[in-house]
């Protein structure tokens, strides 16, 4: 299939799973700036984003159970009451953002991974390598992961619950701003001069 028959096919999945509302909404307008180029296009993307999850065991995904998941700020009774849900090991996490960009070659490839890390995603690389394409992992290092219930027992107490969300949230708003400063970088004259056809 032909780079532009492939990267419209996506597109057009991507457009559907917005209007489905299964798209997390703070990270499309960086998927826009980013599908506009024709060398470009995203793949699976995430703004960053706050789960308290309920595991059997530590990297059993298949029977993991969400409790809670938000993609911005939280507060703590909405955590508070995801964590008394957690009838196994329940675990607070806090994602960075992340966004997979597939590029027609290495050179665009390379431009954006430069992109990334000025903007500040320090964890962004190639993540595989194709024959007609490069997958750029962009990636930050906002991340929280702790335990917070035990056999369905909260085991954290409240001064912990609430310096824990602060944490985070202060985290969360600062991948915010890298996010903020890649759509300001993605929108420059140089990029487009560099990415367009």
């Amino acid at each position: 299939m032909r780079w532009e028959e492939k990267k419209g096919k996506i597109l057009k999945r991507l457009n559907e799973r917005i209007r489905e509302g299964l798209v997390d909404e703070r990270i499309i307008p960086t998927l826009d700036s980013i599908n506009k180029f024709s060398y470009l296009y995203t793949v699976s993307s995430c703004s960053g984003r706050v789960i308290v999850i309920d595991l059997l065991k530590i990297g059993d995904k298949r029977n993991a159970i969400f409790t809670g998941r938000w993609h911005r700020r939280v507060e703590k009774k909405e955590v508070l009451n995801a964590i008394e849900r957690c009838e196994r090991d329940g675990w607070f996490i806090l994602n960075p953002p992340i966004l997979h960009v597939v590029s027609k070659d290495i050179g665009h490839a390379k431009e954006l991974l430069k992109i990334a890390i000025e903007c500040g995603f320090k964890r962004s690389g190639i993540k595989s390598i194709g024959k007609d394409k490069i997958t750029v992992e962009m990636n930050s290092t906002e991340v929280i992961e702790t335990i917070v219930a035990k056999n369905g027992i909260n085991i954290i107490g409240e001064d912990y619950l609430e310096v824990l969300i602060e944490c985070a949230n202060l985290k969360f708003e600062r991948s915010q701003r890298k996010i903020e400063r890649l759509n300001e970088r993605l929108d420059e004259p140089l990029v487009d001069e560099k990415f367009a056809v």
